[in-house]
């Protein structure tokens, strides 16, 4: 059976253990950047709740509300393309026509679908227009301030669940952090304490009492400590998880209203404030009690975007998968969705540089002449010019830190390498028999150049994609890491930025991005090497 020369190439490339092995890694990494909701949200996949079965997930994946990134709404897309174009070529391989079409079909699907959840107006699923009219409408007939039981009447069944799935995952994150406790709690103790001492010196001083006869610390530490209520003392000291900020929250504002109602027995606006806050704590317990069969993503329970708790003095008892940012966000969440950026850095930059190398490349090569000095000119000037400072100084005029502005930048500013293989390629192939035959059939230089010295061109090229997208990557990390970011991005860049300024009392969060962004690199390295030496015939 006479194999083709792609499966000749696979066949080679196997046998580089190294390279297949990295291959599989980049696998990994792409597979892990698509279905990153899968691996890290907020969101349960599936809930039951009073028997009725919620896909919250799904209900969410294409909301653009939640998830704020446009780059995030692509790549959700592509989570239900993706499959379908793998499946369309290793199933249709005996008709490459319909392949082909097919899978020209799927991408044009995609980018539509893009286009459309991107610019068009979505309502959030768990808010309702006519519900939120009824209850307008509703509290114009009211004389009193509405109750919690009034609004949950308003309430849709996804208004219900997240409120019920908030206070779920507050709870467990919390049950999880507490075997912390005792270690950050005698920690925060002996701040406060020391901070508390402090303090009863600085009072003592401005009081007019002198240095020398100031009480010793054990005795001012005993007066500071008696004056500290135990409630104020608990929650001084308790760990910061969002379940016990959010319940120091309430305890403030339920002694807030007692405090206004304690000096105004008739003030009716508080007292519906204190029973709303009442009632909505004992509904919640209640209700949450009715979540049932919570199938949550298999990593984390957070989304890169939302609050995850607790300060940065936690970090150091916490183990590497709990860290949170600088900004109190999930860390491994963002490190899951910052493969996307990465991913999407590297291959449109690439493709835009492929977009303007190949033709300006293919006509210098075949045409000669005038044209080619004037392309190896202009190659020479733009080579001349270092990438990253070009962006550096795009970035500085334009004042703006677009993940799509950087990806333009790299590509027009990065095709000069590609172009003048091609051309390469061209001027050698121009002149060889089979170009002399499609001459002497009357074929056009376009065609000729396009369909058959292009395809002879293109397996040299592929040995310098991996190395493009590597110098992609890593000019948009680098940038990040310079604060020349996107702001809100989960790139690894940005993350590593955040790690520098922690730096060295947390030097723990610069690690993971840097450690995942050598380790796609490497693996895109040996990718490229395998390839090289896989489609090179003198190295078999």
């Amino acid at each position: 059976m006479n194999k083709t020369y792609s499966q000749i190439v696979f066949e080679n490339f196997k046998s580089h253990k190294i390279a297949f092995f990295a291959l599989i890694v980049v696998c990994i990494f792409c597979i892990a950047g698509i279905y990153a909701p899968f691996l890290a949200s907020s969101k349960p996949l599936v809930v039951s709740y009073n028997g009725v079965w919620y896909f919250p997930l799904f209900r969410y994946l294409l909301f653009s509300g939640f998830y704020t990134k446009s780059l995030d709404l692509f790549f959700n897309l592509l989570m239900f393309t993706a499959p379908s174009m793998l499946l369309a070529y290793f199933c249709l391989k005996k008709v490459p026509k319909m392949r082909l079409t097919l899978i020209i079909c799927l991408i044009f699907v995609q980018v539509s679908l893009f286009f459309f959840f991107l610019f068009s107006k979505q309502q959030d699923p768990a808010e309702n227009i006519e519900l939120n009219k009824m209850r307008h409408d509703a509290l114009k007939t009211r004389k009193v301030n509405p109750t919690f039981a009034f609004d949950l009447q308003y309430m849709n069944d996804y208004k219900k669940l997240n409120l019920l799935l908030n206070y779920r995952h507050q709870q467990l994150q919390n049950e999880r952090l507490q075997q912390l406790s005792a270690a950050y709690e005698a920690k925060a103790k002996e701040k406060l304490i020391n901070m508390l001492l402090k303090d009863k010196k600085a009072l003592l001083l401005r009081q007019g009492v002198l240095v020398q006869n100031l009480p010793n610390d054990e005795e001012l530490k005993k007066q500071a400590l008696s004056e500290i209520s135990a409630e104020q003392m608990k929650a001084s000291i308790s760990i910061p998880t969002l379940w016990n900020i959010n319940q120091e929250n309430r305890r403030q504002e339920i002694l807030r209203l007692k405090d206004e109602l304690a000096r105004n027995p008739e003030d009716e606006r508080a007292k519906a404030s204190l029973q709303y806050v009442l009632d909505k704590e004992k509904w919640l317990q209640e209700e949450s009690r009715h979540l049932k069969y919570e199938v949550m993503p298999l990593i984390r329970d957070f989304h890169f975007e939302e609050d995850a708790g607790g300060e940065q003095g936690l970090n150091q008892f916490l183990p590497w998968n709990e860290l949170s940012r600088i900004n109190r966000k999930d860390l491994v969440s963002a490190l899951i969705f910052g493969v996307r950026v990465s991913l999407v850095v590297g291959l449109l930059a690439v493709g835009l540089s492929l977009l303007i190398a190949i033709p300006v490349g293919a006509y210098a090569g075949y045409y000669g002449g005038t044209f080619d000095i004037i392309v190896s000119r202009i190659l020479e000037v733009l080579e001349a010019m270092p990438l990253f400072f070009m962006l550096l100084m795009i970035i500085a005029i334009t004042m703006s830190k677009s993940i799509f502005l950087v990806i333009l930048m790299i590509g027009l500013f990065g095709w000069t390498g590609f172009s003048r293989y091609v051309r390469a390629e061209f001027f050698k192939q121009r002149n060889l028999s089979y170009v002399q035959s499609g001459h002497a059939l009357g074929f056009k230089n376009s065609y000729i150049m396009f369909s058959h010295i292009l395809p002879n061109a293109i397996p040299p090229l592929l040995t310098l994609l991996p190395f493009a997208i590597m110098g992609a990557i890593t000019s948009e990390a680098g940038l990040s890491f310079l604060g020349l970011g996107e702001e809100g991005s989960a790139s690894w860049g940005v993350l590593m930025n955040e790690g520098r300024q922690a730096f060295p009392a947390e030097s723990y969060l610069l690690w993971p991005p840097a450690i995942l962004l050598t380790i796609l690199l490497v693996a895109i390295a040996l990718v490229g090497d395998g390839l090289r030496d896989a489609i090179d015939p003198k190295m078999h």
